[in-house]
């Protein structure tokens, strides 16, 4: 399993940065996504730019504190976890993902690619904040 994480802090109070990350309706601050549809059961597609989907399923959400889920795809798959702390107005955040290929794919191109997602991921929700 490869493993990728990105850590910030961010200047704004968790509930902010926890609305904006789980509101799955109100998804146009991320600039690698199409589209999302919200499914039953705590499940969710996300459609890159190129329409390639990806499926969750969210495994725990406890506001303000940690949002997880599976994901899938023709590709991979794995799971993400993204955990906030908030001290004096400012929240810690940790974005953690855990992938398998489905394919023979070398480590090293996967993380690569992980980190470049992380780097984007964060530099919207810093956008969609304005912090």
């Amino acid at each position: 399993m490869i493993v990728s994480a990105i850590r910030a802090v961010l200047p704004c109070p968790a509930g902010r940065i926890w609305r904006t990350v789980t509101d799955l309706q109100h998804y146009g601050w991320r600039s690698d996504l199409s589209r999302l549809e919200v499914q039953a059961d705590g499940r969710f597609v996300e459609y890159t730019r190129q329409g390639f989907p990806t499926t969750f399923t969210v495994t725990a959400a406890k506001p303000c504190r940690r949002w997880a889920f599976t994901l899938e795809n023709e590709n991979l798959r794995g799971r993400w976890q993204g955990i906030f702390w908030e001290r004096q107005g400012k929240t810690a955040v940790l974005f953690t993902e855990w992938v398998e290929p489905k394919a023979p794919v070398p480590a090293v191109l996967i993380r690569l690619y992980l980190k470049q997602q992380q780097r984007r991921y964060l530099a919207d929700l810093r956008r969609a904040l304005g912090c």
